[in-house]
């Protein structure tokens, strides 16, 4: 399988935009939104409170039901999620490509 990587540019562009995905739930610290964030290298993501930042694991159970539309870049169709060495992130079976949830988000830094 082929992993799609994010142009370094895009990313940037992505930082300034003001656009957060969360899985909709509260933090347990400030009752405030969650935000999914990449939180390491490599392609860990966690969900941080939008207000203090403090974090917990995304568990896969919340990953698979946050019904992301990401669009394959070869046929335009949805991918699936799935795990990519390790790492949650979304597939397509006919064209053989992925990419990883962390690099469509912020790294927690940049919030």
């Amino acid at each position: 399988m082929k992993e799609i990587p994010v142009d370094p540019q895009t990313r940037e562009a992505w930082k300034k935009y003001p656009l957060r995905l969360s899985d909709g739930s509260k933090s347990k610290c400030c009752g405030r939104s969650i935000v999914l964030v990449q939180s390491m290298e490599g392609g860990f993501v966690t969900r941080n409170c939008s207000k203090c930042g403090k974090y917990d694991t995304l568990p896969e159970r919340v990953f698979r039901s946050l019904h992301l539309w990401v669009a394959c870049p070869d046929c335009k169709d949805p991918m699936q999620p799935t795990l990519l060495d390790k790492n949650y992130g979304y597939r397509c079976d006919e064209c053989d490509v992925g990419i990883r949830l962390a690099a469509l988000l912020p790294r927690w830094t940049d919030l």
